[in-house]
C-alpha cells in the first residue's frame, strides 16, 4: 500500500513541476461567478508528452499487460 501511495505522490509531483520546468503561459479570468483558464497550444503539446512518457513508465512498473486467457470467462 505504501508503494502505490509513494507513486501516485511522485505523479502528482511530477506534474506539478511539468508545468513550472516547460515555461507554461498560463492564462486564468475570472468573472463574477466563474473562472476560466487556459493554456497556450505549445505548452498543451508539451505537457501532453510529457504525460504519455509518465504514463509509459507506470505501465511499465505495474506491468498492466493483459493476456486473452485471463479475461476469458468460461
Amino acid at each position: 500500500m505504501k508503494k502505490v501511495v509513494s507513486i501516485i505522490l511522485l505523479v502528482l509531483i511530477l506534474s506539478i513541476s511539468v508545468l513550472f520546468l516547460t515555461g507554461c503561459t498560463l492564462t486564468v479570468e475570472t468573472t463574477d461567478n466563474s473562472v476560466s483558464a487556459s493554456v497556450d497550444g505549445d505548452t498543451t503539446e508539451k505537457v501532453d508528452n510529457i504525460i504519455d512518457w509518465i504514463t509509459a513508465r507506470i505501465k511499465r512498473i505495474f506491468n498492466t499487460e493483459t493476456t486473452s486467457s485471463s479475461s476469458e470467462v468460461l
